[in-house]
C-alpha cells in the first residue's frame, strides 16, 4: 500500500477531531478504493494503540504540554505521512519489547449514512450519521460519539459498558438507542434494561424498556418512551418527543456534516416534531419554523438563538 494512501487516511483521520470534518468527502474517498478502507483501520488502530502506549506529559506552569487538539501525539512535529510509517515500525516493536497495549477496533459512520457493525459476543450496533465507536479487543467500556442502537444478546455472565461524554451505561441484555451532544443524553430502551451513571457519580439509574431517560446539569428525567419512535433515524426519518434542542442540532450536525448549534438556554428547550433528511439549510429552516429560533451563520456555523436574545 503506497505512502500516499497512507498519508490521506492519516489526514481524515486526525480532520474527524475537528467540527468541520467533511464527512461526504470522507465517504467519498471510502468509497474510491478498497485499499482506502484498509489505510483508515490501520491508521486509527495505531493511532489508539500508541495513544494507549505513550505516557501522557504533565502540565506545567498552568500550560498543557499536550500536543494541539484533534492531532495524534505521534504525528505531531512531523509530515503525517512520514509519522505514519513510523508508526507502523513502532508498532511492530511495540510487540517485542513491551507488553502489548489493548487493541480497539474503531468504526465510524459518515454523514448522511447509518452503518450497522457487528461486535464481539453477540453485540449489533447500528451508528447514527457522522458517529463513532471504538470497541477495545481486550474488553472494557466501548466508546460512543454521537448516536447508536445497540442490539445486546443476554449474557448473566457479564455485562457490556457503553461510554459517551463522561456517561456509562451498563447493559444486561438488551436493546436501546442513545444520543449525546454537549453534556445532554438521551437514553430509550426498548427492551430489557440498563444502569445509566452520571460523570463524577457512582449512584447508577435503572431505565427499564418503554422508558427514556433525559441527563443533562448532573439530573436525570424518566419518562415513558414510544417505542416505535426509538431511533427513528433507522427508518429515514428524525422523530422527537420533548427532545432537548441541543440533541436535535447535533443530529443535524451530524447528519450534513456541517456545524449546528443552540445557543444559550434554548438548548435545553425541549422539541416534539418531525424533521425529514436534508441538506443542513432545509432542516435548519423547518426547524426554525417549529420553534421559533432564529438561525445565524457565520459562513461556517449556523447558531439557533432566541428571538429574544437568550
Amino acid at each position: 500500500m503506497n505512502e500516499d494512501i497512507h498519508e490521506a487516511a492519516a489526514r481524515w483521520h486526525v480532520a474527524q477531531q475537528h467540527d468541520d470534518m467533511k464527512w461526504c468527502g470522507f465517504t467519498c474517498w471510502l468509497e474510491a478504493d478498497p485499499r482506502h478502507r484498509l489505510a483508515y483501520d490501520e491508521i486509527a488502530l495505531l493511532d489508539a494503540r500508541i495513544d494507549a502506549t505513550l505516557p501522557r506529559p504533565a502540565a506545567r506552569g498552568g500550560t498543557s504540554e499536550m500536543p494541539m487538539r484533534g492531532f495524534p501525539r505521534w504525528a505531531v512535529g512531523s509530515g503525517i505521512a512520514a509519522a505514519a510509517t513510523i508508526a507502523l515500525a513502532l508498532g511492530i516493536g511495540f510487540q517485542g519489547e513491551q507488553p502489548e497495549a489493548p487493541a480497539a477496533r474503531e468504526f465510524a459512520s459518515a454523514a448522511r449514512t447509518t452503518r450497522t457493525v457487528q461486535l464481539a459476543h453477540g453485540v449489533t450496533a447500528s451508528l447514527g450519521a457522522g458517529s463513532r465507536l471504538s470497541e477495545p479487543e481486550a474488553g472494557g467500556p466501548m466508546r460512543l460519539r454521537g448516536s447508536a442502537f445497540f442490539n445486546i444478546r443476554h449474557d448473566p455472565a457479564r455485562s457490556v459498558v457503553v461510554e459517551v461524554d463522561g456517561y456509562r451505561i451498563r447493559d444486561v441484555g438488551t436493546r436501546f438507542a442513545v444520543n449525546s451532544a454537549n453534556g445532554v443524553l438521551s437514553l430509550s430502551v426498548e427492551e430489557g434494561a440498563v444502569a445509566l451513571q452520571l460523570p463524577g457519580q457512582t449512584s447508577e439509574t435503572l431505565v427499564a424498556a418503554g422508558q427514556e431517560a433525559i441527563a443533562q446539569a448532573g439530573r436525570v428525567t424518566l419518562r415513558p418512551a414510544r417505542v416505535a419512535n426509538i431511533a427513528s433515524w433507522r427508518s429515514g426519518r428524525f422523530v422527537y418527543d420533548q427532545t432537548p434542542l441541543a440533541l436535535v442540532a447535533a443530529d443535524i450536525a451530524r447528519y450534513t456534516g456541517q456545524p449546528v448549534s443552540v445557543s444559550g438556554p434554548a438548548a435545553q428547550r425541549p422539541f416534539s416534531g418531525v424533521l425529514a433528511p436534508g441538506d443542513r439549510q432545509a432542516m435548519v429552516s423547518t426547524l426554525t419554523q417549529l420553534t421559533g429560533l432564529h438561525a445565524e451563520s457565520d459562513g461556517q456555523t449556523v447558531r439557533l438563538v432566541d428571538r429574544t436574545g437568550g
